[in-house]
């Protein structure tokens, strides 16, 4: 199975962690990775890795988690190169489909501000075209 973590989506919890819409363009007979979250807090030290699940199943194929282990890139500010843990979103569309498939993931974090020790939940739209 060839996945692809160029399309990694980092949520840094020195921030409100807000639900987004993702949008990815994949190849059609390929499991490719469409996102991934981590947690990171303002000293850089990686958070505890985002507890995942499907809240809405796709039409056109399936969704499934790996835990990786990766650099953050340059959108982490100073905490850029930094190693963390995290979880890939991975979708598979069914073989030979063609088109536009929507599903939503959620997740639970830890929100590491002001010394509370509080739990942000968050849900993702997906919003996949294979071609």
């Amino acid at each position: 199975m060839r996945v692809f973590l160029s399309a990694l989506i980092l949520i840094a919890v020195s921030t409100i962690a807000q639900a987004d819409t993702i949008r990815r363009t994949i190849p059609a007979n390929k499991t490719s990775t469409v996102g991934a979250h981590a947690t990171y807090g303002p000293f850089c030290k990686a958070g505890a890795i985002p507890k995942m699940k499907v809240t809405k199943e796709p039409e056109h194929g399936t969704v499934s988690f790996r835990q990786v282990s990766y650099k953050l890139s340059e959108g982490a500010g100073r905490c850029a190169g930094q190693q963390v843990k995290g979880t890939a979103v991975i979708y598979k569309p069914k073989r030979g489909y063609r088109g536009k498939d929507v599903f939503k993931v959620g997740f639970t974090m830890d929100m590491y501000t002001a010394g509370s020790g509080k739990i942000r939940n968050v849900v993702d739209k997906y919003l996949i075209e294979v071609k």
